[in-house]
């Protein structure tokens, strides 16, 4: 027999069409009239072969089996379905967010952890991280590396001093950082770790800059856009807007010389004007920066024309941003996946099994997402003999990708996604669990994957025209 894959898409361009395989992610560019006559043909061709093809579409026929487009036997998508799950990375620790204070200066209102809500928060370390507990935390992280058998030299494990805000606990961040630098040689699967903040930015000092410039360690500063409007939800706690506080920051990093990368969470206000974080980018010229939409949980709820909006958004600022050079970091993941034709797995570095969390207390965790409450925060640092890659806890998020949720099969975009947030798909409705699927991500990902072929479509018409 011979028909077309279940995991084969059709992508419209008026006179061509993509035919693409979601698993083997390498589209296939067809006129209209030869995919006609490949319809007309198939329609004829259920006890056929690949070798009875009409001569005229002989070469595209033979081209669109390689890829998987079309099969040859009723079980080979079952096969490379299998086989693509086969390939599923074993969990291993490489990435560590370590929680210098679960404290806040600001109260934004779309706080994903819960700095917003007082019930919440009542819940969160009054006391930050000290320095004993850090040397535990780092030790107990190095220990996972090697237990994950990556304790080589090329290994490029991640710690991110997070919060809460980090620089409330400046001293302990710069302790730790110190230690890392100076036991990059003995111990060598931290050779190359990479070191980097996540903060508001607003207790910076020029101190403090430089300092971290001396450690090595990246300042991500947390943002909404350019104006005053984008940042309405960006508040301290008593309801104070803070956005020119922000970019008192940036200017001194900006005279001192200190590159800055941006973590821009996409409210709706920011997504009325393109032009704004463009032009904070120009101002600052900021060289990396990764987009944030936003996530819902019950006591805030983003309609689906928000996820409509935000994705797009992220394209159309992608498009803008790498005339510049610069890539930002979210959809240049997908991108890799498409460019390579390699399933990218998991778009999370937790539900790829690499994550640990360490709260200030030294308590263990999958996700930051559950500071509040420390679900899924399932040991300690004391714990000399826990191995993150075999616990049932870390065992169960390292397998939530769309590969393994039979309702995504059929999504185009199965291939390039890698899945949501649990903890969002989790807050979407009452009976949903982190195995449920993170709604707003489907959007980001089909429209992201359409961009994707659709400009691949634009450089080959302009490669034809050049010709």
């Amino acid at each position: 027999m011979v028909a077309m894959s279940r995991f084969t898409h059709v992508f419209d361009f008026g006179k061509d069409v993509a035919l693409y395989h979601s698993l083997r992610m390498k589209p296939v560019y067809l006129t209209k009239e030869t995919y006609e006559t490949l319809c007309t043909w198939l329609q004829n061709a259920q006890n056929g072969s690949i070798e009875d093809s009409p001569q005229d579409i002989s070469a595209e026929v033979s081209e669109l089996a390689k890829y998987k487009i079309l099969v040859r036997a009723a079980d080979e998508d079952d096969r490379v379905l299998q086989f693509v799950r086969s390939k599923i990375p074993a969990p291993a620790t490489n990435v560590c967010y370590m929680i210098l204070s679960e404290q806040c200066n600001l109260a934004c209102k779309y706080c994903f952890l819960g700095n917003n809500d007082e019930v919440k928060r009542k819940n969160f370390l009054l006391e930050n991280m000290s320095e004993e507990t850090a040397d535990k935390a780092l030790d107990f992280f190095i220990r996972q590396i090697k237990a994950s058998g990556l304790d080589t030299e090329t290994n490029e494990p991640v710690l991110i001093f997070y919060g809460g805000e980090p620089l409330i606990n400046f001293e302990v961040l710069e302790h730790v950082a110190e230690r890392v630098n100076s036991l990059r040689e003995s111990v060598p699967c931290i050779k190359n770790m990479e070191m980097s903040m996540v903060s508001n930015g607003l207790l910076l000092t020029e101190d403090r800059i430089l300092r971290l410039q001396e450690l090595g360690v990246g300042i991500a500063i947390s943002i909404d856009g350019f104006t005053v409007e984008a940042n309405q939800m960006r508040v301290d706690r008593a309801g104070n807007k803070v956005f020119p506080r922000i970019l008192e920051k940036l200017d001194l990093c900006k005279k001192l010389g200190v590159d800055v990368s941006l973590s821009v969470t996409i409210s709706e206000e920011t997504l009325k004007n393109e032009q704004d974080v463009l032009r904070l980018i120009d101002e600052y010229n900021i060289k990396g920066l990764g987009f944030n939409i936003m996530m819902s949980d019950e006591k805030f709820t983003l309609p689906q024309s928000y996820n409509e909006a935000a994705a797009q958004f992220i394209i159309d600022e992608f498009v803008e941003l790498r005339k510049r050079g610069i890539y930002e970091d979210r959809i240049m993941r997908k991108l890799k996946s498409f460019s390579k034709a390699q399933v990218y797995f998991s778009d999370c570095a937790a539900t790829a099994g690499g994550q640990i969390v360490i709260a200030p207390n030294g308590r263990v965790g999958i996700c930051h997402g559950c500071l509040f409450d420390k679900e899924y925060f399932v040991a300690t640092i004391d714990d000399d003999d826990f191995i993150a890659i075999q616990d049932p806890n870390f065992l169960e998020w390292s397998q939530l990708t769309p590969l393994n949720h039979e309702e995504c099969y059929d999504c185009q975009a199965l291939g390039i996604c890698g899945g949501g947030c649990p903890i969002n798909a989790r807050n979407l409705k009452p009976e949903n669990t982190i195995h449920s699927i993170d709604e707003r991500f489907c959007v980001h990902a089909k429209k992201t994957l359409e961009f994707f072929i659709a400009d691949l479509y634009r450089i080959i018409l302009k490669n034809r025209a050049a010709q």
